[in-house]
């Protein structure tokens, strides 16, 4: 008889308070959907203590973490919008969700998404302080890629289901995001632990359904990541160019990523001319991803620059009137109480603190990676890296601690690719 196993026991413990805080229908949570989750998660446990082959066992293993993980997430997803379409366009959602909506209708109607205000539009419905103003009514902070993915799902829904909520393109994106996982880890055990914390992890998961976009660019950052680990390094500039184009917290990646193609040809051989092999490959790899970029990107700068970055750039260095306030955690918030910021809405030079502590942290970081230049190595140095970077910025919220929990938590599980990559896309 097999003893219970640790995935069983985690997948419980992370099910249950969850299914207990959210709703999983319209009203009240059905006490029959109730008995088919615990039904779910009893037969995983009981799954363990029979004495199946080995293929049978993880086979069905596999099918009842599925099950539970698509009725769980599907159900509370599904509800989440369910509600707020029959009660109200800003109940129980995130704001961005509420802006992605507006600028949709805005990019549909011919006007520019970056140049508008969303006065007049739900989001100016939603609680964003008593006393002030949301300064999200001024821009739109996300990157285009974020809107152009949406629309199919915005066509489609509207002639589906007669209604589009922001988190049906992020649902779809959050289960890419785990068939993706399930994919790169080999190890049955591993594989599953890994899902089981991707899916139901608490520092993320209650963020993730009221619509923060986290999800909706890590799906393509993590499928950028496994074409890399499978040395198809010139085709994962493309999904890691539109996570580049969703949201800016990736960006703090580009000089590890450039760093890392850059290492990985310069392992494959000794020798000065190898330096120029390596500038030349890295190059060409970034030549796809910056084409892929500049094609999503381009036509919202050409058509108003000024607009464009001032929203999705300095909205959140605090350099213009309406920016983005002192928030959160971090550094800024330790000035702030020490009486060295007087005011939360104006500019402060954080770039000076991100210089001075990153500098140091980039070339430590760079020397790790160059080692051993492994994916794995990437996504852990892209994580301590975005954790500094993001604590000495004028924000440092809770969902940013949350989606740190999740880089890591997908460093742990990244194969440790200990041989050096012989395969690439280069000639």
């Amino acid at each position: 008889m097999r003893r219970l196993q640790f995935d069983s026991v985690l997948l419980f413990a992370l099910v249950v308070p969850f299914i207990m805080n959210y709703r999983l229908g319209s009203g009240e949570t059905p006490f029959w959907l109730f008995g088919i989750i615990f039904s779910g998660l009893l037969s995983y446990i009981c799954i363990d203590l029979f004495s199946l082959s080995r293929d049978a066992f993880n086979r069905t293993k596999d099918i009842a973490l599925w099950f539970v993980t698509v009725v769980v997430i599907g159900s509370a997803f599904w509800a989440a919008m369910i509600v707020r379409h029959q009660t109200s366009p800003v109940y129980d959602v995130h704001d961005i969700i509420i802006q992605q909506e507006a600028a949709i209708r805005y990019f549909l109607d011919g006007k520019n998404p970056y140049a508008e205000t969303y006065f007049g539009t739900p989001l100016e419905q939603w609680n964003y302080s008593e006393t002030e103003t949301n300064p999200a009514l001024y821009h739109f902070v996300m990157q285009p890629f974020y809107l152009l993915f949406s629309l199919p799902f915005y066509y489609v829904s509207f002639r589906t289901v007669g209604f589009f909520d922001g988190r049906m393109p992020l649902l779809f994106l959050f289960f890419a995001m785990l068939v993706s996982a399930w994919a790169l880890v080999k190890d049955r055990v591993d594989r599953r632990v890994f899902l089981i914390l991707l899916a139901f992890n608490p520092a993320m998961i209650g963020y993730t359904l009221e619509g923060r976009s986290d999800i909706f660019m890590y799906a393509f950052l993590f499928a950028g990541w496994f074409l890399l680990y499978k040395h198809h390094t010139m085709l994962a500039g493309i999904p890691l160019a539109m996570a580049f184009a969703v949201k800016q917290s990736v960006w703090p990646m580009f000089p590890l990523y450039a760093l890392y193609l850059f290492f990985v040809k310069h392992a494959e051989k000794d020798g000065h001319e190898t330096i120029i092999h390596s500038l030349a490959f890295t190059v060409k790899n970034l030549i796809v991803f910056t084409i892929v970029y500049g094609a999503i990107v381009a036509p919202f700068m050409y058509r108003d620059s000024k607009a464009f970055i001032d929203s999705t750039v300095l909205y959140l260095t605090g350099s213009v009137p309406t920016s983005y306030p002192v928030s959160g955690y971090g550094a800024g918030m330790v000035l702030y109480k020490l009486g060295l910021i007087t005011d939360l809405s104006a500019y402060y030079p954080f770039g000076i603190w991100q210089v001075l502590v990153g500098t140091p942290l980039i070339i430590m970081l760079s020397m790790y990676l160059k080692r051993h230049p492994s994916v794995k190595r990437l996504v852990i140095s892209y994580g301590i890296f975005l954790m500094v970077y993001w604590y000495f910025s004028r924000y440092f919220n809770n969902s940013h601690v949350g989606y740190l929990s999740m880089v890591f938590l997908t460093a742990h599980f990244w194969p440790d690719d200990r041989e050096m990559i012989e395969k690439t896309d280069a000639v």
